[in-house]
């Protein structure tokens, strides 16, 4: 029977393959990046650190035809302390399989914001939907993925926040103020 691939069988390993935090200092890598490399959020997704890993990745992964996306992504998720596998996979939306739908809704936005008729563009998008690449429409591809990248990036910002709620602290009595006595606690409500 094949394991089961879950978040803690993907760390162990990737800690047998020598990716630990503890393998990591003072190597290559720690020495040219510093502890940010080594830093939790960026590894380990937070509510914080998925939310920003979704801003940085949908919106680099809406450009089309962007040679080394993940490169870019990674890079700008490293450094606004993004998650960076979330991220990196992130960049596989955009593949020759999901060009299908991807370039066509990137055109028919451009279109759409440049003023076009919407239902004439639909039905020559809907007659040959890689056309949108052959026909010098590049303009309108581009315009359509810079205006549709940052709306999806920022509802995936504000989706994570919404539906990843923060644990409440441990031990915090009235007020939010840990070691607080519980009975402050029901005389403050």
């Amino acid at each position: 029977m094949a394991p089961v691939m879950n978040f803690r069988w993907t760390m162990r390993r990737l800690n047998n393959w020598g990716l630990s935090r503890r393998k990591l200092r003072g190597g290559f890598l720690h020495s040219r990046f510093g502890d940010r490399l080594l830093e939790r959020q960026i590894w380990v997704p937070t509510r914080d650190s998925l939310a920003v890993a979704f801003l940085i990745g949908l919106p680099v992964t809406m450009i089309p035809f962007l040679p080394l996306q993940s490169l870019a992504a990674c890079a700008l998720a490293f450094w606004l302390r993004g998650n960076l596998p979330v991220t990196f996979f992130l960049q596989f939306l955009s593949t020759p399989a999901t060009a299908i739908v991807h370039l066509p809704l990137c055109y028919l936005v451009g279109k759409l914001v440049l003023g076009a008729d919407l239902a004439a563009e639909w039905e020559r998008v809907w007659a040959d939907p890689m056309g949108v690449v052959s026909r010098g429409s590049l303009g309108a591809l581009y315009l359509g993925a810079v205006v549709l990248g940052p709306l999806t990036g920022v509802a995936g910002y504000l989706l994570t926040k919404f539906f990843w709620r923060e644990k409440p602290i441990r031990g915090a009595g009235a007020g939010g103020v840990p070691g607080a006595p519980p009975e402050a606690e029901k005389k403050a409500a």
